[in-house]
């Protein structure tokens, strides 16, 4: 017969067999999520370990824009606050093509209203101000970072044209901004995207400045086309003089012009839902509103050339 175990060592094993025994053994609290976690994701049509990912993916992504680190502070303070503005601009069209039913985000009543919540949430995390003529570079850089970003693109492309433009000529910097959107916009609602851009381009002149500055301009359109829904922003940047008895108008320059857009993942949505729902709402008509140029007459210039 072996010997019987001392009193204290007795006690250690017995400690040491209820650790064990705990750390492989979840709570019911533990039990009962997971198994919630489980059914949800099955019910979505993938696995557990995907939903969290997602999750992940959306939680990192929410997180506001942090300030510039010291080494990149010397570079923003080197920006030009009073040679800068900025213009931007939204507008929203389609084809009237189907789209899938809303699910979960019902309450937002159309696509439209889910997308323009979500770049109203890169808006907020950004600090970006698009209602401001006043060019901030760290927001201006960090909405294009978030919106870029997004976890709700099935994909993003980006690309760029150059065009010459001039005070008596405008119309290479349209047909680039028409050349770019063409994939994702409606035919029909190319006229409704020029009339925001010559918003844009009407407070561009309007906003008083240094003698000669950089108009910092942005349009987002929101476009549903053969029932799919793409988020685009195009942005591009314009010299400017001001002439007495005149105002401002354009110098003779080639200017950038930069489109990014993404189309929009409809089940992940749905499965994000109860995020998106804690969001600060904003309807499509809510966001064409919602910038500095909304409120301004297009512009009517010869110099559009169309």
């Amino acid at each position: 017969m072996l010997p019987a175990w001392p009193p204290f060592l007795e006690r250690l094993r017995f400690v040491a067999a209820c650790q064990l025994i705990s750390r492989h053994t979840a709570s019911p609290r533990d039990v009962s999520r997971k198994n919630s976690e489980t059914k949800e994701a099955v019910m979505a049509g993938i696995s557990a370990a995907q939903q969290h990912q997602e999750d992940l993916e959306v939680a990192l992504w929410d997180a506001p824009s942090p300030r510039p680190e010291a080494s990149a502070r010397y570079e923003v303070a080197a920006v030009d606050a009073d040679g800068n503005d900025q213009a931007v601009g939204n507008k929203a069209a389609g084809d009237g093509s189907s789209l899938p039913d809303l699910g979960p985000l019902s309450a937002f009543g159309t696509w439209e209203s889910v997308a323009s919540t979500i770049m109203h949430r890169a808006v907020a995390i950004s600090d970006f101000n698009p209602e401001s003529e006043v060019f901030d570079p760290v927001s201006w850089n960090n909405y294009l970072q978030k919106f870029s970003t997004m976890p709700f693109f099935l994909s993003y492309t980006s690309d760029q044209r150059d065009a010459n433009i001039s005070s008596l000529s405008l119309e290479k910097g349209v047909n680039a901004v028409d050349d770019l959107l063409k994939n994702i916009l409606a035919p029909a609602a190319w006229e409704g995207v020029l009339t925001s851009i010559q918003k844009i381009g009407q407070l561009a002149l309007e906003s008083e400045g240094k003698t000669q500055k950089q108009s910092n301009q942005q349009t987002g359109v929101l476009s549903r086309r053969s029932s799919r829904l793409y988020l685009g922003v195009v942005r591009t940047m314009v010299e400017m003089k001001y002439k007495s008895g005149k105002g401002y108008e354009q110098l003779e320059q080639t200017i950038v012009v930069r489109r990014g857009y993404g189309e929009l993942d409809f089940e992940k949505c749905k499965r994000s839902a109860s995020k998106i729902l804690e969001w600060d709402s904003k309807n499509v008509d809510e966001w064409e509103k919602g910038t500095g140029s909304y409120h301004k007459p297009p512009n009517n210039s010869p110099a559009w050339g169309k």
